[in-house]
């Protein structure tokens, strides 16, 4: 049975139990099903205790924050003044080893229990040594060996030295050798009013194992909420596993319209959440050949930023990437993923890839890194946001968050504001005009709306005295969109001749309405055209193939795709 053919039983079954449930249970009707499209209420108040910094250095103070560091676990914290608040690039946790031989060693030395409690540092139940660094670490770089990644910290127990120095005032840099795999890497902190920005530079990048990096990540684990710990008893000096309080927020990702990933404690198993700045590069995945198996394909952030808040308007902060971000993925690992009982988010900033290199037809091959790491400069800003926003500034929830990354995006003159505009709302209205469907013999064109069509309804829409309005056609050329060449001026009778698309255009120009032809000048197939020299090819060298048939409706021309190279979108553009 094909998977096509099962999924439609399948969907024939759950209309059937659907419609039994309906027509027998009428009370079943009444109650409503929860999902996460719904706008739940703001989280909880945070409870926050002051901390002490005996074990940090001041670093520096503003108006509004101190930064301290912590030179044994690299880790930078944040406090703010006015209200204590703290939140810090790392977990702050110590390794269990060094704490076990701490108090075996005191145990052995029939030391009082006063001083075996105060060496008993509570230590992670859920973390073991590799993720303990990683939760303390500034900085994480990712590696190849063989074909597995595996991960050192700036924080790691063994196979790391660090440093922070001074360079000018506010500015300070963390000198990281990766000694395990001879690695060095210079992150360069520069602590703002209430804001740290981190820049890594390519140029300052070094050692022998420099190819073998995968990625490097900048502080996974700050803001993050959850945890379990080992707590000794001070009573039967026994370890006991205690869950640590579970910080009431959520993480931002710019997933579509804007998603929050809330701090729970899940009962079932997730995925980590993986968003690829910008949307996937098919050509450096993994295989050449890719294969849509969902209805609904996950949506790629369309901005390279994210942000976590804690409690409801108290503490927060929104990250961006200045540099890097085309290579930038945000990654969240909810309650219950890789292991752990924590949720945390950070950005992941790719340097190499492993991919399958074939050499035959029949699948034959290896897998592989590339020669070099990509070169390019990272560049992170996270800016720290406290209190309601009855002070002016932005609040500490996420329409916070989009308005500390608005305003940046005005100073950096990405967006430019446009005041107070009188006049009809903008509405952009397209048209599908045709396709083509696969028949017993070829190809026949179906026609959707006609150039008449589009002319009847826009007249209808501004006789409603919606006058702003812009408008697209889509499947404009003859064999409609997806099988017409991309740059062939191409005109079906039955949809509108070159004269009637003419006139069209011009007639409602004067009216203040404009209509363009709308074409996808990447997305290609064979059936459209030939790909030697036209499609991509993949790092493997292989012609990139986009299957979409478990998604597509059967009668549709063609179910694979490729993309069109950069150099022939751009001559189709102009």
């Amino acid at each position: 049975m094909s998977y096509k053919k099962g999924k439609r039983i399948i969907r024939s079954l759950a209309a059937l139990v659907l419609a039994g449930s309906v027509g027998s249970a009428s009370i079943s009707a009444q109650a409503y099903v929860p999902t996460n499209r719904d706008t739940k209420v703001a989280p909880e108040k945070a409870e926050y205790t002051p901390e002490e910094y005996s074990d940090y250095e001041l670093l520096s103070e503003t108006g509004t924050v101190r930064y301290y560091w912590r030179e044994d676990r690299d880790i930078l914290a944040i406090v703010d003044k006015q209200t204590g608040f703290c939140i810090k690039t790392g977990a702050d946790l110590p390794f269990s080893g060094d704490v076990k031989d701490a108090v075996k060693a005191l145990e052995k030395a029939d030391a009082q229990a006063a001083e075996i409690l105060a060496a008993a540092e509570s230590y992670p139940d859920d973390l073991n040594a590799t993720y303990v660094g990683i939760a303390n670490s500034l900085i994480t770089v990712e590696y190849y060996e063989s074909d597995k990644i595996k991960y050192l910290s700036s924080a790691s127990e063994s196979g790391v030295e660090s440093v922070l120095s001074k360079v000018t005032e506010g500015k300070y840099c963390l000198d990281i050798h990766f000694t395990g795999i001879d690695v060095q890497i210079k992150a360069y902190l520069t602590l703002g009013e209430d804001s740290v920005d981190y820049y890594i530079p390519h140029g300052e990048m070094s050692g022998t194992g420099l190819n073998k990096l995968a990625a490097i990540d900048i502080t996974p684990f700050l803001g993050a909420s959850g945890g379990r710990m080992n707590v000794m008893n001070p009573e039967t000096l026994e370890w006991e596993t205690v869950d640590n309080y579970r910080v009431p927020g959520y993480v931002l990702v710019p997933d579509g319209s804007g998603s929050l990933i809330r701090f729970v404690d899940n009962t079932s198993t997730f995925n980590s959440y993986v968003g690829d700045v910008y949307g996937k590069d098919y050509a450096t995945e993994t295989y050449y050949n890719f294969a849509y198996y969902d209805d609904v394909p996950v949506k790629e952030p369309v901005m390279p930023v994210f942000g976590i808040a804690h409690g409801d308007g108290q503490m927060a902060f929104a990250a961006w990437a200045n540099q890097g971000a085309e290579y930038m993925e945000i990654i969240v690992n909810p309650d219950g993923t890789r292991g752990t009982t924590y949720t945390w988010a950070y950005p992941r900033f790719e340097l190499n890839i492993n991919y399958y290199q074939l050499y035959d037809e029949k699948g034959s091959g290896f897998f592989k890194q590339m020669d070099e790491i990509y070169q390019y400069d990272i560049d992170m800003t996270y800016a720290f946001l406290f209190g309601d926003g009855s002070d002016g500034t932005p609040a500490a929830d996420y329409t916070g968050m989009a308005r500390a990354y608005r305003e940046y995006l005005i100073a950096t003159g990405e967006l430019t504001p446009l005041g107070a505009q009188a006049g009809d709302i903008p509405l952009r209205l397209d048209f599908i005009m045709a396709d083509s469907k696969s028949g017993i013999v070829g190809n026949t064109q179906v026609q959707v709306t006609t150039a008449k069509d589009v002319e009847d309804i826009l007249n209808q829409v501004m006789s409603k005295g919606i006058t702003n309005i812009n408008s697209g056609l889509i499947g404009w050329q003859k064999k409609g969109e997806s099988l017409s060449k991309p740059y062939k001026m191409s005109f079906s009778g039955a949809i509108g001749s070159k004269g009637d698309f003419k006139g069209l255009i011009q007639d409602f120009r004067e009216k203040g309405v404009d209509i363009s032809f709308s074409r996808d000048v990447i997305t290609i197939n064979k059936d459209m055209m030939g790909y030697y020299n036209t499609a991509v090819r993949c790092i493997s060298n292989w012609y990139l193939s986009i299957d979409k048939e478990a998604i597509l409706p059967e009668n549709v021309p063609t179910s694979l795709f490729s993309y069109a190279t950069p150099t022939k979108t751009a001559s189709r553009i102009n």
